[in-house]
């Protein structure tokens, strides 16, 4: 009997091991700005200024051995849902509905053991609070922040 339940402990925390193939050790959000030469710089941050292009996002350290990791970014924005302007980017978001809910999805490459997602504040877009919910291969890292 004792033998059947360490061999049934042994499965389950494989299980465990393979089920969990990615651990988020740590997640900040902030801006992004332009340091010397080809150098950027983040620095974390609540308050994301209400400029044209200012640069912001997230940096997120992993714990994994996957050589690609698949990310879901969900951006809520306040007040209603406007129609997608014909830009790049917008053309791979999904306006789901009225709380105005944008979805990206893509694969990222660690590099050091960090991934980072990059947004820049659009010419439409409105000040208010934000949510942005960072899925990694099923791992979820939240940000609460104001655009003003």
């Amino acid at each position: 009997m004792i033998r059947k339940a360490a061999a049934l402990a042994c499965l389950l925390a494989a299980g465990a091991a393979v089920a969990s193939e990615v651990e988020i050790v740590a997640a900040e959000f902030g801006l992004f700005e332009a340091g010397r030469g080809d150098e950027t710089v983040f620095q974390p941050a609540t308050v994301v200024p209400h400029a044209v292009g200012q640069r912001y996002g997230w940096i997120i350290v992993v714990r994994t051995q996957k050589r690609s990791l698949a990310v879901r970014e969900e951006y809520v924005l306040p007040g209603k849902a406007d129609a997608v302007p014909d830009e790049p980017v917008a053309k791979n978001l999904h306006v789901p509905d009225l709380r105005r809910s944008q979805v990206s999805q893509r694969q990222l490459v660690p590099v050091d053991g960090q991934i980072v997602g990059e947004w820049s504040v659009g010419p439409d877009e409105p000040a208010g609070r934000r949510r942005l919910r960072v899925t990694v291969e099923g791992e979820v890292a939240s940000f609460d922040f104001e655009v003003r």
